[in-house]
């Protein structure tokens, strides 16, 4: 599979009130062709500041990228002038944002909006970009698309405005779509909706689809591979069956058990996992989840393990499962 987007060592960093926080430390993704990536973590964990890292949206003056390589289609990001970033954002690589109500411009119309990254991209004139904005609203399902293209983000349900996102997103047919919480304060019935229509997109237009969330439940439906990450690490990769069937790290497991699920005719009892996420300012010397870890040793306390490949395809950062004593 070819390889369109990869993520080699990065690092994020955010200057604070308390010094320099480092968000994102040592991230590594590659996203192939057509597929679904998933992106798992809980709130705080780097997700997020991974994408806006991709997209090179990070705010200036407080965050940097301190190491590590963007690459698209083998070409390095981080090295392009800002002319050269904004032909391929947008365009070549588009992104959903979980909150679409502070992602479209609350003053100007839906159709003008999806209609000037038209132009911008594809040069195409003002009739013809309004033409096809109007074609992407029909395509992800709005109806009276003519109608809708004319009203503004305000007078439409927060489903309609995330449709309205992914077809802003998909407008100019993008070889990656980052999908950052697309289903976030959405009911299930809208999350299934969105779900399916970007499966829907991908199959037509053979994007692959960088998905982040935190919902496992969307990662198991949707995804071919996923990366769990925890405090701004990498604590395991491998493909989505792998990750159910027989996940390694004791962070994973605690995310599994903690799922509601029904065991033959008796409910499955929740296990939460103890204690909270470290503070990025003052992370752990070894192990970041040794804390909350339940199979905690000693040296998980003073040794940072390393993200290694365990089985064929599937890596793991954790001490015990690297010495095969769990």
């Amino acid at each position: 599979m070819d390889a369109l987007l990869e993520v080699q060592g990065l690092q994020t960093e955010f200057a604070t009130r308390s010094g320099v926080v480092r968000a994102v430390d040592g991230v590594d993704l590659v996203l192939h062709k057509g597929e679904t990536l998933g992106v798992v973590g809980e709130s705080g964990c780097g997700k997020s500041v991974t994408s806006m890292s991709i997209m090179g949206l990070l705010p200036k003056g407080v965050s940097r990228i301190a190491g590590g390589d963007i690459r698209f289609k083998g070409k390095s990001m981080l090295s392009l002038p800002a002319s050269e970033l904004r032909k391929i954002r947008g365009n070549q690589i588009s992104m959903i944002f979980q909150e679409p109500m502070t992602s479209l411009n609350p003053v100007f119309k839906i159709g003008s909006q999806i209609a000037e990254a038209i132009r911008f991209h594809m040069k195409l004139g003002k009739t013809e970009a309004w033409s096809r904005a109007v074609d992407m609203l029909k395509k992800v399902g709005i109806p009276r698309p003519e109608q809708i293209a004319m009203e503004y983000p305000h007078q439409l349900s927060g489903g309609m405005r995330q449709r309205v996102m992914i077809a802003m997103a998909m407008s100019c047919n993008p070889e990656v779509l980052i999908a950052d919480e697309p289903t976030t304060a959405l009911d299930v019935t809208i999350q299934a909706q969105i779900l399916d229509l970007i499966r829907e997109l991908q199959a037509e237009r053979g994007t692959a689809v960088l998905l982040i969330t935190h919902d496992l439940g969307v990662v198991a439906e949707t995804c071919q591979r996923v990366v769990v990450m925890y405090a701004g690490q990498v604590v395991e990769e491998t493909d989505v069956k792998s990750l159910f069937r027989n996940p390694k790290h004791p962070y994973t497991k605690g995310l599994l058990g903690s799922l509601p699920q029904l065991a033959g005719e008796e409910q499955h009892r929740l296990e939460p996992i103890p204690g909270s996420v470290p503070n990025p300012a003052d992370m752990p010397k070894g192990c970041r989840f040794a804390p909350r870890c339940a199979f905690r040793t000693e040296a998980c306390d003073s040794v940072q393990p390393q993200l290694v490949e365990i089985e064929a395809g599937h890596k793991c950062r954790c001490l015990l499962v690297e010495e095969g004593t769990r």
